[in-house]
């Protein structure tokens, strides 16, 4: 039902339009009536109301002054305003602060029907935009971790980015402007003390808490967006321009992580790419990136750029140099390196010691002596866990990750991977 207000400084013209008409079978009521702009203003204070019927000329406060504070104040509110010939200029000035609608005088009866069945619907169809909008916003605020997660996805797994992609990050609020796009894989290190829970045990306040720190931060350097990934796992896209670094950021969200939640993180950054279709790229160089941990040791921020050589030395010179002594653990250590830096090759025990300049019997004998494993199953070892963040965190197939981890034969990379694990490669990735 449209709820009207009749204002008109003549009661007989008042009482006319209400009772003339039978207004209900239209769906409209006149709710209340007024003799001047400023009793009718007064009145809208305290009630509600949908339209305006009004006079141009009254005493007091005119129509055109009413409409002028009605369109400032209560721009819900519609005017229809009522006008004689001489009343025009008037009504000219009306239309100029926003009063769509007026009708002369004496008005018939059918344009005044029409007029206000037409607003009605107007105001009919609005307010269920209106309903329908709020509930899309709920449902999107509801729903916009996963959301945004879904759309993560989207980006990192190489989907063609078209009008559909663009308009939910617009609806998400995420900005994609570029002018060119840098990832970065956020992953809360496993602790050992059991008063702190491990990232896949940790409630889920805590986590999106994490989360929107590492935002919070972001946005001090640059747009972009953060979405949660798999347990423990958090995913930054950056719009970067020449001077943004992302890598001083990813430190800023470290540094405050442990601040505030007492958080150790590592962090791999993924190469800058310049169009949207080639995040996944940046995406895979993330993870690759990330990968290193395990050589290089937790709370790290870890560049695409660095070389593996170099992120393994830092740790395994670590574990490695409180035992040194003498000639032995320094071949131990040579070969570490050597094969940390070339597991990707088809390398073996003969080549290994031909590099370190022993025979391959006296390093098998050293490194089982230093490790506390043979020499095969250590680099078998490295080999097959390099192997599961790559099924993990890649789009790589299976022969590219045997490749990529030293067995040009895959389905002897298969057969190892399921002795390691207990799982085929594509068991492993699906879990």
């Amino acid at each position: 039902m449209l709820k009207v207000m009749l204002v008109d400084d003549d009661r007989i013209v008042r009482k006319g339009i209400m009772t003339s008409i039978s207004w209900e079978e239209h769906g409209i009521a006149f709710t209340l009536e007024a003799r001047n702009g400023q009793e009718a203003w007064n009145m809208l204070q305290e009630h509600r109301v949908d339209l305006i019927l009004s006079d141009i000329k009254m005493p007091v406060m005119s129509g055109i002054e009413l409409a002028r504070r009605v369109r400032n104040e209560r721009p819900d509110v519609e005017m229809v305003l009522l006008s004689g010939y001489e009343d025009f200029q008037y009504a000219k000035e009306a239309m100029a602060i926003g009063v769509r609608h007026y009708l002369l005088k004496p008005v018939l009866a059918e344009k005044l029907v029409l007029t206000l069945t037409e607003i009605r619907e107007q105001q009919h169809c609005k307010r269920i935009a209106e309903q329908g909008e709020r509930y899309r916003n709920m449902l999107i605020n509801e729903h916009k971790p996963q959301m945004r997660s879904k759309l993560m996805y989207e980006l990192i797994g190489g989907k063609t980015v078209g009008d559909e992609l663009l308009q939910k990050a617009t609806a998400l609020q995420i900005p994609l402007r570029g002018p060119r796009y840098q990832l970065a894989v956020i992953e809360l290190d496993a602790v050992d003390d059991a008063a702190v829970p491990a990232a896949a045990e940790m409630e889920e306040r805590k986590f999106f808490a994490c989360l929107n720190i590492a935002e919070e931060t972001m946005i001090d350097w640059f747009p972009g967006f953060l979405s949660l990934h798999k347990s423990g796992r958090m995913v930054l896209l950056a719009n970067i321009s020449g001077a943004d670094t992302v890598l001083d950021a990813c430190k800023a969200i470290q540094a405050n992580l442990k601040r505030f939640l007492k958080l150790s993180v590592s962090v791999g950054i993924g190469e800058p790419v310049d169009s949207l279709e080639s995040i996944a790229c940046s995406y895979q160089s993330a993870c690759r990136a990330l990968s290193r941990k395990s050589l290089q040791g937790k709370n790290e921020v870890i560049d695409w750029t660095e070389p593996i050589w170099e992120a393994s030395t830092k740790k395994h010179a670590m574990q490695i140099e409180p035992a040194l002594t003498g000639h032995s653990p320094k071949i131990v250590k040579e070969a570490i390196l050597y094969m940390t830096k070339n597991y990707g090759q088809p390398i073996g025990l003969n080549e290994v010691a031909s590099q370190v300049c022993v025979t391959p019997a006296h390093l098998s004998k050293v490194f089982k002596e230093e490790m506390g494993v043979n020499f095969i199953k250590w680099l078998n070892h490295l080999r097959m866990e390099e192997a599961k963040k790559l099924l993990r965190h890649t789009w790589m197939k299976t022969y590219e990750v045997a490749d990529r981890v030293g067995y040009p034969d895959y389905k002897y990379f298969s057969m190892m991977f399921k002795r390691h694990t207990g799982l085929s490669p594509r068991d492993y990735r699906n879990q």
